[in-house]
């Protein structure tokens, strides 16, 4: 055997690009041979199989979400680290609160995570995203007129990307003309996730976070003074008896938290969902014909290609999982994506199947106390997206004969750079 078959992670952690279309078989091997496999080269204890990545999320006390993103934020923090020698003290309390987004909800633990759960809960509400569900329909058919009449497009940075953003814009009561920044901000707030960079590339983009913190931070002071219906006011505004109120920080952070993930994530789950439909003539039909079908189909697309393909905890003390010893302190990639394809849970977990069985199993959107408080969102976003777009175009098809994506260099998110696509534009907007 290999170096690299005797290390079946070394390819996706290396970024091969073909690791990062198709990370499945490793996993597959990972499940079969070691479904809890310490790395040596990165050190990183990786767990594979759906029972373990349940018991790791329900034992934060244990396996905590203090770095959920892994290894290469904190590399990122102590390259920042390195670069500001002559800073202030104001200033490097500035970056670190920064980096860690707040030190709010999902970079917390209990208590202060339950704390966290318990206000936002009362912010972020069904009937929130329910209220904008217009505005996003509007907004899907706004960026549709941009291209509909060209008969090609390239839907990544067409509609994948925006329409998310857009979204976001719009409950958080920001207007879309900010949508620009908007991707700016949570590019960089993805950027050190999975992936490396150069010292320069990291200030670059703390500057950048930087930026969308300082906007934020007068979004919550105007929404103090003037507020509104909109998400910013209802996080100022949200309380629960006996917890204290969330702090400035704590505001900004689950924004930048709100925005980084939920951009990202629908994005990717929008791509990869048309990449399916294109592939499987029968199932464009479907979906076609019976688009009250969708969330169930969004499901399983969510399943097969999670876009978040697994974050990270740390031990808290020295403790086992699945018979193998994990040490106080060390890093525990739980990899969604791969109990998302566990046969113990999914019959032929490599399959499209929109019928099976224990559907809302997936952990696409995390499991325990640290499942997506932003998943609502992203399902409506996703649901109205394909709604507006099988309404507008015909006859979709890939651009390009054999296409084979290319993927972001990322062994956390998992979504691809470009979808170029033909079809029939349809003449009339729907009223």
């Amino acid at each position: 055997m290999t170096s690299t078959e005797n290390r079946p992670t070394k390819p996706v952690f290396d970024q091969d690009q073909e690791a990062m279309r198709c990370p499945y078989p490793y996993y597959t091997a990972l499940r079969d041979t070691a479904p809890v496999y310490h790395d040596p080269e990165y050190d990183i204890y990786v767990v594979s199989r759906h029972a373990d990545i349940e018991r790791v999320n329900t034992q934060p006390r244990l396996f905590s979400s203090q770095n959920p993103m892994g290894p290469t934020v904190s590399g990122a923090i102590a390259a920042i680290t390195r670069a500001m020698t002559d800073v202030t003290p104001e200033f490097a309390e500035r970056v670190r609160v920064v980096m860690s987004r707040g030190d709010v909800l999902f970079t917390q633990d209990p208590p202060d995570h339950s704390r966290h759960r318990r206000i936002l809960n009362k912010a972020l509400t069904p009937r929130s995203v329910a209220r904008i569900e217009p505005q996003i329909r509007q907004l899907c058919h706004d960026l549709v007129d941009r291209f509909a009449a060209a008969g090609e497009v390239d839907l990544v940075p067409a509609f994948c990307s925006p329409a998310p953003i857009h979204a976001l814009a719009t409950l958080l009561g920001v207007p879309v003309e900010n949508s620009g920044d908007f991707a700016r901000w949570a590019d960089a707030i993805n950027s050190t996730i999975g992936t490396s960079m150069t010292d320069e590339e990291l200030l670059g983009t703390l500057e950048t976070q930087i930026e969308f913190w300082t906007f934020f931070e007068d979004e919550v002071q105007d929404r103090r003074q003037n507020p509104r219906d909109d998400l910013i006011t209802a996080v100022v505004q949200a309380r629960n008896e006996g917890d204290a109120p969330l702090t400035p920080n704590e505001m900004v952070g689950f924004f930048s938290q709100l925005i980084g993930a939920g951009a990202d994530t629908t994005s990717k789950l929008l791509s990869s969902f048309m990449l399916m439909l294109c592939e499987d003539p029968d199932l464009m039909a479907h979906v076609r014909a019976h688009p009250e079908d969708l969330p169930r189909y969004l499901e399983e697309a969510l399943r097969l290609e999670s876009p978040v393909q697994g974050l990270f905890r740390v031990a808290m003390e020295d403790t086992e999982l699945g018979g193998v010893a994990i040490p106080r302190g060390a890093h525990v990639w739980v990899v969604y994506a791969s109990g998302n394809r566990d046969d113990a849970v999914f019959d032929k977990p490599d399959t499209y199947d929109a019928d099976r069985a224990k559907l809302r199993s997936h952990q696409a959107f995390g499991h325990g106390p640290h499942s997506c408080i932003g998943a609502p969102l992203a399902r409506a976003v996703a649901r109205i997206g394909f709604e507006v777009l099988l309404e507008r175009l015909d006859d979709i098809w890939l651009a390009q004969e054999g296409f084979v994506p290319r993927y972001d260099p990322s062994y956390v998110m998992h979504g691809m750079q470009a979808l170029p696509l033909t079809f029939t534009p349809l003449t009339v907007r729907p009223s």
